[in-house]
């Protein structure tokens, strides 16, 4: 395989085995849960979150300018949502607080982080027809609305977890840090030591891959997931995966990008 790092390989293909798609890199991989969350006012001013509707190329092209260079596809069907009701970036960093999967599965009737995630899924369009699960979503929409809990956008580290991110980086002396966007355009080294965690999640918001210049830890996500990928020694997620409170679990050599679809785990 060529160099992942350089030849901008960050994110394995869908019928790959995650480990063993890092092996030359890395020895263990853990998903990370992007986490819903509670603003620190409660229920003032919560409003949900609107159900994602189809969409064109050209419409999605007009409103982000990220989507520029997307190619037209008999095959590719688009889905874009209303997310005028979420709370702002900074809002989300200053007064989040953060609520685990789990707690929401503590809560309801769902049996696993597989099903949450159907739910989320569900709740942008990205199942066919053959996985739709509109039961679980509707019972994961009146949840979060009854608690007032907000739920994780998809495809990009959320602000919470950009924040751990920070503090876990900073913390094993990871200074020095390349960041880089979905289609490798925009690619830079960063050193956090001159940024507070705010300003550092401010920086890289939308960025989908994050490593220091060691390449010791890799974060990668994919553009329609809810969670994302910690890459690193299994000494070093060990130390830090409770350390910072990254919630999931560690794949293990059957563990694929589509890990929920047998809603077992």
């Amino acid at each position: 395989m060529d160099n992942i790092f350089d030849n901008n390989f960050l994110y394995p293909g869908y019928d790959d085995l995650l480990k063993e798609y890092f092996r030359d890199y890395f020895d263990s991989v853990f998903i990370c849960l992007s986490p819903f969350f509670q603003l620190k006012n409660g229920g003032e001013n919560y409003k949900s979150l609107r159900q994602a509707n189809l969409t064109s190329l050209e419409e999605l092209q007009e409103k982000n300018q990220t989507f520029k260079n997307l190619a037209p596809s008999d095959n590719r069907v688009i889905y874009s949502y209303d997310n005028t009701n979420y709370p702002e970036f900074n809002t989300i960093i200053n007064t989040g607080l953060p609520v685990k999967w789990q707690y929401i599965i503590d809560n309801t009737n769902f049996k696993n982080f597989s099903q949450v995630n159907l739910a989320l899924k569900n709740s942008i369009g990205a199942l066919s027809k053959d996985f739709k699960r509109q039961d679980l979503q509707q019972q994961l929409d009146d949840f979060t609305k009854e608690h007032y809990i907000y739920q994780p956008t998809e495809g990009r580290i959320t602000a919470l977890s950009l924040i751990s991110i920070y503090k876990c980086l900073m913390a094993v002396g990871k200074l020095e840090v390349i960041v880089s966007d979905e289609f490798f355009y925009d690619r830079k080294t960063i050193n956090i030591s001159q940024l507070t965690a705010e300003e550092f999640a401010t920086l890289v918001r939308g960025y989908m891959y994050f490593f220091p210049i060691d390449r010791s830890l890799l974060f990668t996500i994919e553009w329609d997931s809810f969670y994302f990928l910690i890459c690193g020694s299994k000494v070093l997620l060990d130390e830090i995966v409770p350390k910072f409170d990254f919630e999931g679990f560690f794949s293990d050599n059957e563990t694929f990008h589509n890990w929920y679809a047998n809603e077992k785990i």
